[in-house]
């Protein structure tokens, strides 16, 4: 056993030279305490023996567990951003009672008093996750007896026996082990919940054997030190190989490095927003979702309208019921349908999917004097077009009211106009940290700016991950001003450390443009609901949307990039695939009415999120095609 030891042990220095060796990697210690319980696995199968008499006594082949303590302190060295040698040195409980079970109530019984001193090594194994600082570890344990006694209680005998014996035989234990932790930040301090699984590789006693005793442990660990206390200066910021890469998605859904940068340029800009027909309820509740519709108390004639909307297609669909009350009371031939669904699984009251349907329709009677007679209220089990019903997302879009009409009127999506705006190119931009070292880094924060003018601040904990900025109309500047963006960063030593860059803007305004003799052009962005969940077939209805309403802005020198997305439930291949089948069924049915124009398909699928997939309106919304008509100014 020594020389096991001492193999461990020189194993365990040989890796601390060679890292010492290694100029690229991270060299940096931790050490701090670890506590936790220790559920104990007893496997015997031997016999004991009456000392004074030398014959058998209790034969004990029952498995047994126990719950034991354990604890000590721990030294972490770090070879690179993936390695991480630990090790450890502590005691640990592992106590039993063993059991012979004679029949007739009557029972031998053994109990086991054991605890050791144990040394353990082990690697971990960081960075294995995406944005998770989790970690796998396995290593060696070596335990040392520091108590093994017992006594023993035999049927035979009435009298109960409290004499200790030490435990004839007692081997050093040593222990193959694996486990998990995860490391989090609380005070000041890295706390660190961890389970081990133990597997002991041999007896725990030579004479009373076979007897194998395996642990699982869960157990905390606090990292003390090096203390991130710093003398001198209260920050210090350090330069290192750490950087930040800009990229795109292009038209494809694929990432691009951004090396050109960006272009803006002032445009005249008109939307189309899709109207999702839709009210969403929370689970068992027949009143719509508070954060997901907006409602007015009392009369709301004369306190909404459509102009007040804002440029924002989840935010448009939160008022949906007001919507439609306006566009009702404008329409007096119009009727309405209400049809209430419930999830078809979670939900089960009775009677709910109605109540749900005449909730609504009595917010638009009371608020908008609309007659009920022009209102119908119906309910199903599940809607007609129901969304995967046995998953989490789909149950919450399930439980809604369906809205439909016998005038196109009143669901018709909503165009904006705006005056001539400032429009950038790409308009979504990605920020990607490279070689930030993942075991260092405790919290960082993005900013964005444009002369000093700050666009966007972003933050998090642990190492800095992929961050996305949709620049919005008219967030620039009309100038040729970089974008200036900062990745600062703290390291757990309480160090700083900045990376700045910055990313050109070519700014076109419409009298550069005069004067270069370069037409201005006018840009039409249609986004439009076609598609039901795992469709890529257009309603009558929809195509004639997009006959009638986008067919017309089409003209012969025009421009048309069609591109299609999906929620994020599916695989993703299989949902750019569904992408590219909308937009082609799109493409066909404004080729036919403009064959002239020049188009340009793709299918991003849920690669890029337009919308929020966290709520069921960002879902519904996310199943769409945009349409993008550029025609130049004659």
């Amino acid at each position: 056993m020594r020389y096991i030891i001492v193999t461990l042990v020189g194993i365990f220095y040989s890796l601390c030279a060679f890292a010492q060796n290694q100029k690229s990697q991270v060299k940096k210690f931790e050490f701090g305490l670890y506590t936790g319980v220790n559920y104990n696995f007893h496997a015997p199968d031997f016999t004991t023996f009456d000392p004074s008499t030398g014959s058998a006594s209790g034969n004990y082949k029952l498995s047994s567990t126990s719950m034991g303590f354990h604890g000590g302190g721990f030294v972490d060295y770090s070879l690179d951003k993936t390695f991480r040698l630990t090790g450890r040195l502590g005691i640990h409980g592992m106590g039993a009672e063993l059991i012979e079970d004679l029949g007739n109530n009557l029972l031998n019984t053994l109990t086991a008093n054991i605890t050791m001193l144990e040394i353990s090594t082990g690697v971990k194994f960081m960075d294995l996750f995406n944005d998770s600082p989790a970690y796998i570890l396995t290593g060696f344990e070596y335990g040392s007896r520091l108590t093994s006694e017992y006594s023993e209680n035999l049927a035979s005998n009435p009298v109960s026996s409290t004499a200790y014996s030490t435990i004839p035989g007692t081997n050093d234990r040593l222990a193959l082990y694996v486990g998990a932790g995860i490391p989090m930040k609380a005070w000041n301090y890295t706390i660190t919940p961890e389970v081990t699984y133990r597997k002991s590789l041999g007896d725990f006693s030579s004479d009373l054997s076979p007897w194998g005793l395996d642990q699982l442990r869960l157990g905390v660990s606090i990292t003390l030190g090096p203390s991130s206390k710093i003398s001198g200066p209260t920050e210090k910021t350090i330069t290192n190989a750490a950087k930040v890469e800009v990229g795109y998605y292009d038209d494809a859904g694929d990432y691009r490095i951004l090396e050109s940068g960006l272009t803006v340029e002032d445009i005249q800009y008109s939307e189309m927003y899709p109207f999702v027909p839709f009210v969403f309820f929370g689970l068992n509740s027949e009143k719509p979702d508070p954060a997901l519709q907006r409602t007015n108390s009392g009369d709301a004639r004369g306190q909404f309208s459509l102009e007040t909307l804002p440029q924002d297609a989840i935010e448009i669909n939160k008022r949906t019921m007001d919507i439609i009350g306006l566009r009702m009371r404008g329409n007096p031939d119009a009727t309405l349908s209400l049809i209430g669904s419930i999830d078809g699984k979670a939900e089960s009251k009775k009677g709910l999917a109605l109540r749900r349907a005449e909730n609504v329709k009595s917010y638009l009677t009371s608020n908008y004097g609309i007659d009920a007679n022009r209102i119908a209220t119906t309910s199903k089990v599940l809607p007609d077009v129901p969304t995967a019903k046995n998953l989490t997302d789909g149950m919450s879009e399930n439980r809604r009211v369906t809205f439909k009409s016998s005038h196109f009127d009143i669901l018709e999506p909503i165009t904006i106009r705006g005056d001539e705006s400032r429009w950038t190119k790409p308009e979504l931009i990605e920020f990607r940290p490279k070689d930030f070292d993942s075991t260092a880094v405790n919290t960082w924060t993005l900013n964005i700016s444009q002369a000093g003018r700050s666009l966007k601040d972003l933050a998090g904990a642990g190492t800095p991950t992929p961050q996305r900025w949709v620049i919005r109309p008219n967030e620039l500047s009309n100038s040729q001003v970089p974008i200036d963006y900062t990745l600062s960063t703290v390291n757990n030593n309480g160090t700083t450390s900045a990376v700045n860059g910055s990313i050109p803007v070519d700014y076109s305004s419409s009298i550069k443009q005069s004067v270069e003799s370069k037409p201005d052009m006018v840009v039409t962005k249609f986004s439009l609901i076609l598609f039901d969940f795992d469709r890529a077939e257009i309603s009558p209805e929809n195509a004639e949307i997009l006959k009638n309403r986008v067919g017309p802005v089409i003209k012969g020198n025009s421009v048309v990039k069609i591109i299609g997305y999906t929620d994020r439930i599916g695989a993703p291949v299989y949902n750019r695939s569904l992408a590219l089948q909308r937009a082609d069924a799109t493409k066909a049915i404004l080729e036919e009415k403009s064959p002239d124009a020049q188009y340009e398909v793709a299918g991003r699928g849920e690669d890029v999120e337009i919308f929020d997939n966290g709520i069921p309106t960002g879902r519904v919304l996310s199943r769409t095609v945009q349409i993008f008509v550029e025609t130049p100014r004659k």
